[in-house]
C-alpha cells in the first residue's frame, strides 16, 4: 500500500513480543471483544505522500490485527 501510493520502504525493526503495560479490550468486526496482554511491537520507517496517510491509518485502524498505531512525521534537522 505504501509503495502504490507512491512511497518506498526504508526499515522494518521488529522488537518482538512485548507484554503491554495494561491490558486492552477491543472488540472485532464481528463483534467479539477481545483482551490483549501482549504484542508484537513493530516499527516502519518509509516515505511517502502525505494523501496516502490517510488511507493507510484508516486501514490500521479497521484492521482486526492491529491492536493500536501511531504515526509520526519526520522533519529534517536544522544543523
Amino acid at each position: 500500500m505504501i509503495i502504490a501510493g507512491g512511497g518506498m520502504y526504508v526499515e522494518i525493526f521488529n522488537r518482538g513480543v512485548i507484554p503491554l503495560a495494561y491490558s486492552i479490550k477491543k472488540k472485532n468486526k464481528a463483534g467479539e471483544t477481545n483482551t490483549y496482554l501482549d504484542g508484537i511491537y513493530l516499527l516502519f520507517t518509509f516515505f511517502t505522500k502525505p494523501e496516502s496517510m490517510t488511507l493507510l491509518e484508516t486501514r490500521l485502524k479497521t484492521d482486526d490485527n492491529v491492536i493500536r498505531s501511531s504515526s509520526f512525521k519526520i522533519r529534517k534537522r536544522k544543523y
